[in-house]
């Protein structure tokens, strides 16, 4: 059995998770990395300590119920303060193709088809492939009335489709534990090509995060709606 990862990304933890596994580990460490290997398994490991890992990440009722979930998704138990934030200013006159972009297990997406009749299709995009199924249970209720597109896809890497409402809490981080603003601005130029005319971007984000610049390049008007515990959010309109 063989691992590598960055040192700045979970080296450590990873090779104590395989050490659990598979007993004791040989390792390397270079250019700011480490590799970690087994001796030849004379059996199947520590089946037990892998069975205990599937029982804990599997999905759960949460919220009283209301939803479905997974522990290793963001906020997985829990609606975080910046989602509330925005789900709080969703306007109930929207109407249109929706999308969700970083939607997870489907909260700001079951936001807008509870809060907006006029909505008649939502995709929901997710780079975790994980979180599509939970999104599917969680957005089932509103599979009769609206067209559902549930998506693996790096929203970076832009969008196929045009829409007229887009919503969105972007990650902040890439691969390792720092901020990285680019990821966020790379969501605001993905939503700002997908824009059909007259469409509109509900974007909250962490009050430090330099996304102004961004959003000002993409629509001709944007409007910081409210700050608060720390977030920000903004309706951008007139998308150029």
């Amino acid at each position: 059995m063989l691992g590598v990862a960055a040192n700045d990304q979970g080296a450590r933890s990873a090779q104590a998770d395989l050490t659990a596994l598979a007993g004791p580990l040989s390792s390397l460490s270079k250019n700011r990395c480490r590799v970690f290997w087994s001796a030849p398994l004379e059996g199947a490991g520590n089946t037990q300590q892998a069975q205990d890992w599937i029982d804990a990440a599997a999905p759960r009722p949460i919220l009283d119920g209301r939803f479905v979930s997974r522990p290793g998704l963001f906020a997985w138990d829990r609606i975080d303060p910046a989602s509330a934030l925005l789900a709080e200013h969703i306007d109930p006159d929207w109407r249109g193709r929706a999308a969700d972009l970083g939607g997870g297990w489907g909260y700001l997406s079951s936001q807008l088809l509870a809060r907006c009749p006029g909505i008649t299709a939502l995709d929901l995009f997710e780079a975790q492939a994980q979180a599509l199924p939970l999104a599917r249970l969680n957005l089932g209720a509103h599979a009769d009335r609206v067209t559902l597109g549930l998506h693996w896809h790096d929203v970076t890497r832009g969008l196929a489709q045009r829409y007229d409402v887009v919503v969105t809490n972007p990650p902040f981080h890439a691969q390792g534990r720092a901020d990285d603003p680019a990821l966020g601005q790379a969501f605001i130029a993905a939503a700002t090509q997908a824009m059909a005319p007259g469409g509109k971007l509900l974007l909250v984000a962490n009050r430090h995060l330099p996304y102004e610049a961004a959003l000002q390049r993409g629509f001709g008007k944007v409007s910081l709606l409210a700050q608060r515990d720390g977030f920000k959010l903004f309706l951008a309109t007139a998308p150029r």
